[in-house]
């Protein structure tokens, strides 16, 4: 049973919806035992909002963070995180080095929300290639590229994730054209002791699946990846732990018998099943 949920948005995101403390009471109700959030800083990155778009301030979340993590210290555990954006600039790879050491973050998850410089959730990143197979090799070589830039994460978020924005004839290529790349992306994230996410926010798209797909975390598990971590990319209340039941049939069908949390940065391990204890 999955009681953890490792990737939310609240208002402190530049597109969430609900506030922080909204979330903490679903999650509680939801039974959940942990919440992290993980409030966007792509850093760099250019988006039609303007300057300053997707980059939190990071002062007034965890002044919040603090606030209510103590007030519902006896119902959750309500950790700290943030979602980094990998952009493959060496210059925003120290940004970003610098940025992670200056706050006491329990987790970190690095995430790909752009390749070659534009955004796989518009139209005209597809537009741009010559074929639909170029466009997704692209943005697993952007992936490929800023793992050789980035240490400074714990999980590696929705790694299929352009898919999600994918024109439906992409989307029905499937993934055997590109299990080259694919295993130098997996095994350069295992290779530097980060874990997989596991992200159900994919259920919630056109893809009705997750992010990554079934062959790829079956992929991770037989490289010999570390059990992923879970989380709905809640934006939203309604939104948390969404079909979490799903990933945990998926996670036991790849051969994991445990997922992934984080706290100080340390890694640890939630058995499936809910009479186990959690691991070190």
């Amino acid at each position: 049973m999955i009681t953890s949920d490792f990737h939310t948005h609240t208002t402190f995101s530049t597109d969430g919806t609900s506030d922080m403390e909204s979330m903490i009471k679903e999650a509680i109700r939801l039974g959940l035992k942990q919440i992290c959030f993980t409030e966007h800083n792509d850093y760099g990155a250019r988006f039609d909002e303007g300057p300053g778009a997707f980059v939190v301030d990071t002062e007034a979340y965890r002044k919040k963070y603090l606030e209510l993590a103590e007030k519902y210290k006896d119902r959750i555990t309500v950790l700290f995180g943030v979602e980094i954006g990998l952009l493959n600039d060496p210059a925003i790879a120290e940004h970003f080095r610098k940025y992670t050491k200056a706050f006491p973050f329990d987790f970190i998850i690095g995430s790909a929300h752009f390749a070659c410089g534009l955004d796989p959730y518009k139209p005209s990143y597809w537009e741009s290639f010559e074929s639909p197979e170029a466009a997704v090799r692209s943005y697993f070589e952007e992936e490929l590229a800023c793992l050789s830039l980035y240490d400074c994460f714990h999980s590696f978020g929705h790694l299929d994730y352009a898919l999600r924005y994918a024109p439906q004839s992409t989307r029905d290529i499937g993934y055997e054209p590109f299990y080259d790349i694919l295993g130098e992306v997996l095994t350069a994230l295992i290779a530097g002791n980060k874990v997989l996410e596991i992200n159900s926010g994919g259920f919630r798209s056109p893809l009705h699946r997750p992010n990554p797909a079934v062959p790829i975390i079956r992929c991770y598990r037989e490289l010999g990846g570390l059990p992923p971590t879970i989380g709905s990319d809640a934006h939203i209340t309604s939104d948390l732990a969404r079909d979490f039941h799903r990933v945990e049939e998926i996670l036991s069908a790849c051969g994991f018998h445990s997922y992934s949390v984080f706290e100080k940065g340390i890694r640890s391990e939630v058995s499936l099943d809910p009479s186990a204890a959690p691991s070190s």
